[in-house]
């Protein structure tokens, strides 16, 4: 797992109730690329003074950065096609709402050939600066809901405290489980991954 780390992050889903119920009535913006095309996906920003939840979320991650940003992302049907984020250098991601099973999302590399894949059915913290994108089907119109928080710092050091054991440590309603995430999600992992980087698209 290069670039991405799933986690065992310990916490009532019933926490982010009502952010669900807001996004189901609220105004979500259009998504667009760097040079100001429409991108195939949707985005709700959201406001830690509304919701209380998400300083907890974010003062847990034991960040270097100072500006939590939170917003809902919801893929939409047919896809994001590869792109790189270049005003970040990750997401923190937490379902919400969807089957994440049918949308695994893809990392690949400079020849366009992927190299690794995560379903975002946990917490995780993922690379965006590695070219990436979402695979939908067309016919797949349900919510992608997915919270996320904008990570102004090097992943790998989060990944480093993650190890370490460092964050979350003293926040009420999130606690890190420290021992080794599920073995069959560690191994439907792996498989995943030696699928993608087995698989040749002229002969499968």
């Amino acid at each position: 797992m290069w670039y991405h780390r799933k986690f065992n992050l310990q916490y009532d889903k019933n926490v982010f109730n009502e952010i669900i119920e807001y996004a189901k009535t609220a105004e979500w913006k259009q998504g667009y690329d760097q040079n100001g095309l429409l991108w195939n996906v949707e985005e709700l920003p959201l406001d830690p003074k509304q919701f209380p939840i998400l300083n907890e979320l974010y003062e847990g991650l034991n960040a270097e950065f100072k500006r939590p940003s939170f917003f809902i992302s919801n893929v939409k049907p047919g896809g994001l096609v590869n792109h790189i984020d270049h005003n970040k250098w990750g997401n923190l991601g937490i379902p919400l709402l969807g089957d994440f099973e049918k949308t695994p999302q893809f990392f690949y590399d400079q020849f366009n050939h992927p190299v690794e894949s995560f379903i975002v059915d946990s917490p995780i913290i993922f690379n965006t600066r590695m070219l990436h994108a979402v695979p939908r089907d067309i016919k797949e119109t349900g919510p992608r809901w997915i919270l996320m928080m904008d990570l102004f710092e090097w992943v790998d050091k989060l990944f480093a405290k993650i190890d370490n054991g460092t964050i979350w440590n003293d926040t009420e309603n999130f606690k890190i489980d420290d021992r080794k995430e599920i073995t069959i999600e560690n191994a439907r992992t792996r498989l995943e991954q030696m699928s993608v980087l087995t698989h040749n698209p002229i002969t499968d």
